[in-house]
């Protein structure tokens, strides 16, 4: 995945700090800024009144987030950070030739809550009272390719000259703030599966793909699981996870083949059919789509037997 494009702030900021320049660009209902660090760094601290989202743009941090593990911080990778939490960062790598860059977008609060409650309203979960909730701990992931097109748009908004971009960037953060959430939602799930199992309609037709990856599976086999009619099913599964059952299947088959392709001798056409798939052509298709390349090729680059 490409880096972001940040041509048009790098033409007019002012470079006066080495460590962690800042050039803040402010709107209505968040603010983006674009930290620049020129020399390498430890234990710079940052803090934020507002929710954050920060994203790599370019190099190294190592990040120190209250009660999470310290992680090493790249292009193509994001975090939301609470209001008021101290973020400490380490800049090993960063120098004159190759600065480390990153942005944070600091969103308001009633933003977030207005979308948090339109959806509980409109859209509420399944079997969840809780309900739809934006990050009230720290959230580290890589960038799905939708998201990282939105954080694209809103730095091009927020640096460009238009009088009609508070009204683009409040669209734009809108569902950049859905995605979010449904992209938490799935993390959540993944880590509590056996759990929710229990208690959740989705959570055990999801565990059921799990268990039964190998096998042809169809909506209609997961939709029985959850109790639920197809069109429904189809329809909170979206709702709630971002893409579709049809998707995640393929995503949980496609990592397992990855798996196969790494850790066994097996060939293509057997990791095919041990991965649910009974078309050898549709396979090759959509493991390219995922990873880039042939599952031959893929294999080629990341093992040596």
């Amino acid at each position: 995945m490409n880096s972001f494009d940040i041509t048009t702030h790098l033409q007019s900021r002012k470079l006066e700090l080495v460590v962690e320049n800042r050039t803040a660009y402010t709107l209505d209902n968040a603010e983006l800024n674009i930290y620049e660090t020129h020399q390498a760094a430890q234990n710079v601290e940052l803090t934020f009144s507002n929710p954050v989202l920060a994203s790599m743009i370019r190099g190294k941090k190592v990040m120190h987030l209250t009660n999470s593990p310290s992680f090493d911080f790249f292009p193509g990778e994001s975090v939301i950070v609470p209001a008021h939490q101290t973020m400490r960062i380490d800049f090993p790598e960063a120098n004159s030739k190759n600065p480390t860059q990153c942005l944070a977008l600091a969103i308001s609060p009633t933003k977030i809550r207005t979308i948090v409650e339109t959806l509980n309203e409109h859209s509420p979960l399944v079997d969840n009272n809780e309900g739809w909730q934006f990050a009230n701990d720290n959230f580290y992931f890589t960038n799905e390719a939708a998201i990282h097109q939105l954080i694209g748009r809103l730095i091009y908004l927020f640096t460009e000259n238009n009088a009609a971009k508070d009204y683009f960037a409040n669209l734009v953060l809108q569902e950049l703030i859905v995605r979010l959430m449904q992209t938490k939602a799935r993390m959540v799930l993944s880590t509590n599966l056996q759990q929710l199992a229990n208690t959740n309609r989705l959570a055990y037709a999801i565990k059921y793909v799990q268990e039964n990856i190998h096998r042809n599976l169809t909506i209609k086999d997961l939709a029985d699981k959850a109790c639920m009619s197809e069109p429904n099913f189809f329809r909170c599964f979206k709702q709630q996870y971002g893409i579709t059952p049809v998707e995640y299947i393929n995503q949980q088959r496609i990592q397992l083949a990855m798996k196969l392709l790494y850790n066994t001798s097996y060939s293509v056409s057997d990791i095919c059919f041990a991965c649910g798939y009974n078309n050898l052509n549709y396979f090759q298709k959509v493991f390219k789509k995922a990873a880039g390349d042939t599952p031959a090729n893929y294999r080629k680059k990341i093992v040596k037997f």
